[in-house]
């Protein structure tokens, strides 16, 4: 059992400004009597990164929306907010950290730095002008500016931000092109068979969907002109790279501080890093910088959800006052809004179970998120995922509805829901809301049909 230092006035120095660091930030200057500074290399604090491709497709006003507290709060609450400024290292012998050539002692240190865009290596013409990322809300404006004009757009990669984009300028008339190197899109969260409604949505919208492919070349002078994929050219006024990100770790790897097998820092419990085979209490680390533990395989994971980041903030918080907290393995439910569709997904797919030896059965579903003869419904699409008669895994994709089930089947798994008990599940019923029986339902009895056909082989 770790002691509290119960010492006044610490000072706490926070690297990062995002969901992590910015939430310790105001809640350590809220609950307690800490001196707070926090480093950001960003040039913007406390915005919504997941609302940006919400204002380029139009749904929210502006950037300015996406600002959730600006420098005058910050300010009021005394926290020495440092903007575009960019720390160069970390002493662990010294408690100190250094930024533009001068020195700053710690008592306690948060890092919080979060993640950058892959850039891959084997593509060429990846640094032309108008060869954009999108991560920080000044990466949003410079790709809204380059809009403005565009009649030709090719997204590359087809996770959840590449296909919020696509359906965005899809919805602005911009000839818009989702390329993934992958066979389905969204293949890191959902199974081929769930993605195919999703990428059928996408094509509605006039989103050309090109998969198993990686461009040979992004072309042009200058400014790029256009994309090759699969010996064709296909023009291009702008070109959005969306392939992934990695934890920005490099700071915390050149202090001596582990780093793991996903490139993400190794912590514990406690979120403290571990340097020299010790884990150092007056340290910790959160958000998408960090390696964490998936509860159903139990094998280290990144988790790039803003959920996951805000969990960590409350834990570091707790750990710095007065409440001894531990973060322990997580599922990581996901929900993403394409276009006018939800995708949702919790606990791990198909595939995930493949690589990791797990035998499973699975049951699908399709109804409706309203009754039938109640306007404005649509299609509901569900598929359970269960190892040993328990749940371990659900995806949603719909119309509406998605966040409220993978949310309750987020529960479902960590209590070790059966799939008898989920086959038998009593659910409430309105037209404007459901059909009389869930599609959740529906889902668990097929699975369960399975179960009783194997066994009597």
């Amino acid at each position: 059992m770790q002691e509290k230092n119960t010492k006044k006035n610490r000072e706490v120095i926070i690297i990062g400004g995002g969901a992590v660091g910015m939430a310790v930030a105001t809640s350590l200057m809220r609950h307690s009597d800490h001196s707070v500074k926090v480093f950001s290399a960003d040039r913007h604090t406390a915005y919504s990164q997941c609302g940006m491709p919400f204002v380029i497709g139009g749904q929210i006003k502006d950037f300015d929306s996406l600002i959730l507290r600006d420098n005058r709060f910050f300010k009021e609450m005394r926290i020495d907010l440092r903007l575009e400024s960019r720390v160069d290292s970390i002493n662990l012998k010294e408690s100190s950290i250094s930024s533009g050539g001068q020195s700053y002692h710690f008592d306690k240190l948060v890092i919080a730095t979060g993640s950058k865009p892959k850039i891959p290596a084997n593509i060429n013409g990846c640094y032309l002008k108008n060869v954009f990322t999108l991560r920080t809300l000044s990466d949003a404006m410079k790709i809204e500016s380059a809009l403005s004009d565009a009649s030709n757009i090719v997204i590359i990669g087809a996770g959840s931000i590449g296909a919020e984009l696509a359906a965005a300028t899809a919805k602005r008339n911009i000839n818009t092109i989702l390329l993934n190197r992958n066979s389905s899109i969204l293949s890191h969260n959902i199974d081929p068979d769930m993605a195919e409604s999703v990428q059928e949505h996408l094509e509605s919208l006039g989103v050309k969907v090109i998969t198993g492919y990686v461009p040979e070349s992004i072309n042009g002078e200058e400014r790029v002109k256009s994309v090759t994929v699969a010996s064709t050219e296909f023009p291009a006024d702008l070109v959005i790279m969306s392939v992934g990100v990695e934890p920005e770790n490099e700071l915390a790897s050149n202090a001596g501080i582990e780093i793991g097998e996903t490139g993400g820092i190794i912590i514990n419990e406690y979120l403290h890093p571990l340097a020299a085979g010790k884990y150092l209490e007056d340290i910790y680390c959160g958000g998408e910088c960090v390696e964490v533990h998936e509860l159903i395989t139990g094998n280290a994971m990144l988790s790039q959800v803003a959920s996951t980041a805000r969990r960590m903030a409350g834990v570091i918080t707790n750990n710095l006052t007065s409440t001894l907290t531990e973060f322990g393995p997580i599922l990581n439910p996901w929900v993403a809004v394409i276009g006018e569709l939800q995708v949702g997904t919790t606990g791990i797919t198909s595939k995930k179970a493949m690589e990791n030896y797990i035998k499973i059965v699975t049951g699908i579903a399709t109804g409706s998120t309203r009754a039938e003869y109640y306007p404005g419904g649509s299609k509901l699409f569900i598929k359970l995922i269960f190892s040993d008669r328990y749940l371990v895994g659900a995806q949603v994709v719909g119309g509406e509805g998605v966040k409220e089930r993978i949310d309750a089947l987020t529960l479902a798994i960590k209590k070790r829901t059966t799939i008898d008990e989920l086959a038998d599940i009593e659910t409430c019923y309105a037209p404007p809301v459901s059909m009389l029986i869930d599609p959740v339902n529906f889902a668990a009895r097929g699975a369960l049909k399975k179960i009783r056909r194997n066994a009597k082989k």
